[in-house]
């Protein structure tokens, strides 16, 4: 079931105004590609022109502004990207991450929603590889390679293929770096919505809260494994109170622990304490 949008969203066309209206209700497009940003202004614009450099050309761009100090409607008409009628913007106040997914999620019409982070980018085939990877294999969930990029190296990224949900489930509760990453990770909206989209009481890791949900329902995420997504490393994207993030990761490992037996729930929340430690002190070196 599809809710209507909070009455504090603003709906905008990239250049401003109303939302266009579609000339017809039973053209849908084959993808809606989300982005949540606040405050990325020039991140965004390198992430909304690779969006549209796509040669698959059958997408909407829905941008979920989530508080910019400087409204994301002016970054795009600032950057000369606003004239293109596939993208719309949603205008939000400050209301988290999880909350501005949702309303993304509500205001899409593709068949198939395509995450990209605020500050990523895609590659011009990535929406043609994913339509054929989708076809292919019928699937209605799929998770993607890609390559990182630090100064000015980069280097791909092959994320592990599992064979049951179960399988995966337990490497992204145990793994020191998830197996998958949620931008570019691509979803039958339908399933999407039938799962209940993203839990909004999660500050951090909606998308590992996400990702667990589907696999305990048994949904098994296919590999694209081809690096469709440009992943720039960088102060910024470095998740903030890691430590404190540990608040969340228990409450997952709680809720998704495929094992009842005593201990086994214990050592999980114990790898991911020294895990987390780790990647602290190697940001403090940074």
């Amino acid at each position: 079931m599809r809710h209507p949008l909070p009455a504090s969203v603003q709906g905008e066309s990239s250049g401003g105004g109303a939302p266009q209206a579609r000339d017809d209700a039973s053209v849908v497009p084959t993808f809606s590609v989300c982005i949540v940003v606040r405050d990325r202004a020039v991140l965004l614009v390198d992430a909304v022109r690779s969006v549209l450099a796509n040669h698959h050309r059958d997408f909407e761009l829905v941008v979920v502004d989530d508080g910019s100090a400087v409204p994301v409607t002016r970054v795009l008409a600032e950057a000369g990207v606003s004239a293109d009628r596939r993208v719309r913007v949603l205008s939000l106040p400050p209301s988290g991450i999880a909350q501005a997914r949702n309303v993304a999620l509500r205001a899409a019409t593709g068949r198939y929603i395509t995450v990209l982070d605020s500050d990523d980018e895609l590659s011009a085939d990535a929406l043609a590889r994913l339509h054929d990877l989708l076809v292919a294999t019928d699937g209605d969930w799929v998770y993607v390679d890609y390559h990182e990029v630090r100064g000015g190296s980069s280097r791909h990224i092959r994320l592990p293929e599992y064979a049951s949900a179960r399988a995966m489930l337990l490497g992204v509760l145990t793994r020191p770096r998830l197996p998958f990453k949620h931008s570019g990770t691509t979803i039958d909206r339908r399933l999407l919505e039938r799962i209940g989209g993203y839990d909004e009481s999660f500050r951090l890791f909606e998308d590992v809260e996400l990702m667990l949900r589907a696999l305990r329902a048994g949904v098994h995420p296919r590999r694209l494994a081809h690096p469709v997504v440009r992943f720039r490393r960088h102060d910024g994207n470095v998740t903030r109170g890691r430590l404190g993030g540990l608040v969340f990761w228990f409450r997952l490992v709680d809720t998704y622990c495929p094992s009842r037996v005593p201990g086994v729930a214990f050592g999980i929340k114990a790898l991911r304490t020294l895990s987390e430690t780790g990647k602290w002190l190697v940001s403090l070196g940074r």
